[in-house]
């Protein structure tokens, strides 16, 4: 681990450690994460994260075959495994005994944090239940081995409405929500019964829907009944989780951010926009003002486009439109928007894109065109050498 990546992880497990974050967050959390994974000490949060569908999907049952698949002497790994398979009720005493061991040499409830076994609530009801030879399957978020009669395997979810798609949306520019869940291939037609409802917080939020899909061989995604009003505005400023169960058993979560208002379509001037490398877990405050227009690609992770604008004069949210082309073969490197939130006296934000390795970039020369919402055209070119 180099300075700037031991930086980086101290900066990222302060963050993590902090209580009631907002989606986007802990989204951003995860994917720094992410760019971080080739380290020891990092693998651990983003099992945690995929765990708890903290920035991510919960996987519950998909993480612990994982581990369980692994060769298990980090400590940290393996303490992990074993909090997770006590919470999920898969436990032992022995395995309470060899998690106390791991938590001896370094292990802690930091990456489950209150869901930890560690955790002294959780430590009790846990005990009880190994003690009673209970079976219950906390909340029933798992079972997602294969058994005889599994017709239906998840896979993600997404949400649309009103010719928008994602995680976050504008209450304003939204009159029902409806989740898009993706599923494995199906292999032989079956029908599929799924109960959904929304949650804001742990209390629920809409009516639960009740549906049967007929899957045909081949399918690989079906769309919840939507949720909202007429008249828009039925969400609010705040963090949504959608809950789907499929054939009343598995349960699957996913979380989702509404900003107040609408999406101001018209965006905001931009003044001038300047490139510059850093990492791919974060733009490094002492690389934000080193612009370039050429880049070394041996030391190359990320490209980060700086985008100076007038200042809003309110709160408000718009549409980033970048599209990144390699003009050594045309081929189209990057083409996204992402919403972004603006304080009223914003007058600069960034967007970084790239690989969480160096090396990865191909040499050459590369156009780029963005815009803010409808606004102008901003266009220029950078090179990879």
């Amino acid at each position: 681990m180099d300075y700037f990546e031991k930086f980086i992880l101290e900066e990222l497990e302060s963050l993590y450690s902090n209580n009631n974050l907002e989606i986007y967050e802990y989204e951003d959390i995860y994917e720094r994460f992410i760019h971080l994974e080739h380290l020891e000490e990092v693998r651990p949060y983003i099992y945690a994260m995929r765990f708890l569908g903290k920035g991510t999907v919960a996987e519950p049952d998909v993480v612990l075959r994982e581990l369980d698949s692994l060769e298990l002497s980090n400590p940290l790994i393996r303490g992990l495994y074993l909090d997770i398979k006590l919470i999920m009720k898969k436990g032992d005493t022995k395995d309470v005994e060899e998690l106390n061991r791991c938590a001896a040499v370094g292990y802690s409830e930091k990456f489950l944090r209150d869901k930890s076994y560690l955790s002294s609530n959780n430590n009790d009801e846990v005990e009880d239940e190994i003690e009673n030879e209970v079976n219950n399957d906390l909340e029933k978020v798992h079972t997602n081995y294969p058994v005889e009669d599994e017709k239906v395997i998840f896979k993600n979810m997404i949400f649309e409405g009103c010719g928008y798609s994602g995680y976050r949306f504008t209450s304003g520019d939204i009159d029902y929500l409806n989740a898009k869940v993706f599923i494995e291939p199906i292999k032989k037609a079956c029908t599929l019964s799924v109960r959904s409802q929304i949650y804001d917080g742990n209390e629920p939020f809409s009516k639960v829907f009740s549906n049967e899909y007929q899957l045909n061989p081949g399918d690989t995604w079906f769309q919840t009944t939507g949720w909202g009003n007429k008249n828009f505005y039925a969400y609010e400023n705040k963090t949504y989780q959608w809950r789907v169960e499929f054939d009343g058993k598995d349960v699957y979560r996913q979380d989702f951010y509404f900003y107040n208002g609408k999406i101001k379509k018209a965006g905001v001037p931009v003044k001038d926009v300047k490139l510059f490398a850093s990492k791919a877990s974060g733009a490094l405050e002492a690389d934000r003002d080193k612009y370039s227009m050429a880049f070394e690609r041996e030391s190359l992770e990320y490209v980060y486009f700086k985008l100076f604008i007038e200042e809003p004069g309110q709160e408000t949210v718009v549409q980033i439109f970048l599209k990144v082309t390699c003009l050594e073969d045309d081929s189209v490197f990057y083409d996204k928007y992402i919403l972004q939130h603006l304080e009223a006296n914003t007058y600069a934000c960034w967007k970084g894109i790239g690989f969480n390795q160096k090396g990865k970039w191909k040499a050459g020369l590369y156009k780029y065109s963005l815009h803010v919402g409808t606004g102008s055209i901003y266009e220029g070119t950078f090179t990879v050498y």
